[in-house]
């Protein structure tokens, strides 16, 4: 009996640790992805994993990932979800990244450089090519805390990362759904808002 027991903790210890030693965020592979209220194909629908999301992930169990949606926690499939990590390192600070991959029809290619504004705060300026049409460029003011970058602020309005914090948030408006940045050493690849940036083509 204490045997049994002992394996269940750590099997549950081992699905915690899983997400917790690097704090990760879980993004679908393709598409959308079906979020269950338990590990299980044929459980009840909690909601939609989309391009654009990237969701805390709270640990791991028989192939399946633990998210944090909207303050519940819910699953979803190994099969159609991979994770990348939460924390961006420094050096991406500053970089001129490309995307690897159009956004939609229109949008086809596209940038990103992250620049720091004071010790709490970044500025995420986005550039992308549109067919036919301008160039679009979108600037985020975000919230810098334990390496994670999180957008709450957005708009078209220029601003740079000079500008002082409390013009910025004036000349942005304020973000209805906070946007995670999420990282990928592979390529030194940033994802935000649903799309890739990568140091290296």
């Amino acid at each position: 009996m204490k045997l049994t027991a002992l394996v269940s903790l750590i099997t549950v210890a081992a699905s915690v640790f899983c997400c917790s030693a690097q704090p990760l965020y879980v993004t679908p592979i393709k598409g959308n992805a079906n979020l269950r209220t338990a590990p299980s194909a044929s459980a009840a629908k909690a909601g939609t994993l989309s391009k654009a999301d990237l969701l805390p992930c709270i640990g791991e169990l028989d192939g399946w990932y633990k998210v944090d949606f909207n303050g519940k926690e819910v699953y979803v499939s190994q099969s159609v979800a991979t994770t990348c990590d939460a924390v961006i390192p420094r050096e991406m600070y500053n970089k001129d990244l490309s995307s690897n991959g159009s956004l939609d029809k229109v949008r086809f290619q596209g940038s990103i450089t992250i620049s720091p504004v004071g010790s709490a705060n970044a500025l995420i300026t986005v550039t992308w090519m549109r067919v036919n049409l301008p160039a679009e460029d979108t600037y985020y003011l975000a919230d810098v805390k334990d390496g994670r970058i999180i957008a709450t602020y957005g708009g078209a309005t220029y601003v740079d990362s000079d500008t002082p914090l409390a013009q910025i948030k004036k000349e942005l408006n304020f973000l209805d759904k906070p946007i995670p940045v999420g990282f990928d050493e592979f390529n030194n690849t940033i994802c935000f808002n649903g799309a890739e940036y990568s140091e290296f083509e």
